[in-house]
């Protein structure tokens, strides 16, 4: 048992604060992440920490949430939010919650509207739609603002980000995102 302790402590998640969040965005994926950078929060209150995503995405509640966590953690540690493959919709939110942002060399981001199923009355509808334009106007701006606090040569302002991603899904290589601010360094 001990022996078994041993090895864990030899791992990502104690050594150097490295998470690795893989699969979709939801209130079980975002609840792991959370605890795990809270024992590090409790354990190295200055302690460096990164979180890769290699995700395609997924709901943009629970994905708020980790990105108000993450940006409450920023007060006391270095968080570098890194990309992997892909950090598609909420997972390419995610991207911009860090200190520093980063990507392989072969990752992708993909930007969208928010999207969403609903039903139910006119009303209801009516009033869904209301909440996704208040949403999307939420996104846009954590988008815009670290596009245009970067040093990049194309900085994104939040009306050109809404022209780009007017009813598509925009794809973005690791050279892009840089050029536009959207990430810091491509590894």
């Amino acid at each position: 048992e001990e022996e078994k302790r041993d090895r864990e402590k030899l791992g990502d998640d104690f050594n150097f604060h490295y998470y690795h969040f893989t699969g979709s965005v939801d209130t079980t994926t975002v609840k792991a992440c959370i605890d795990r950078l809270k024992v590090w929060h409790r354990d190295g209150p200055e302690c460096d920490i990164e979180i890769v995503f290699s995700s395609p995405g997924g709901g943009v509640i629970a994905g708020m949430e980790l990105f108000d966590f993450i940006q409450g953690l920023r007060v006391s540690h270095k968080v570098t939010t890194a990309a992997s493959g892909m950090a598609a919709s909420m997972a390419g939110i995610l991207l911009q919650a860090g200190d520093h942002r980063v990507m392989g060399r072969e990752a992708y981001v993909l930007i969208h509207e928010v999207s969403t199923l609903t039903g139910g009355s006119m009303g209801e509808i009516e009033d869904e739609v209301e909440f996704l334009h208040k949403m999307q106007d939420r996104i846009l701006t954590v988008f815009a603002t670290r596009c245009q606090a970067s040093d990049a040569p194309k900085k994104l302002t939040k009306a050109a980000l809404k022209r780009r991603w007017r009813r598509k899904n925009w794809w973005l290589s690791s050279d892009e995102c840089l050029m536009y601010g959207l990430v810091d360094e491509v590894r």
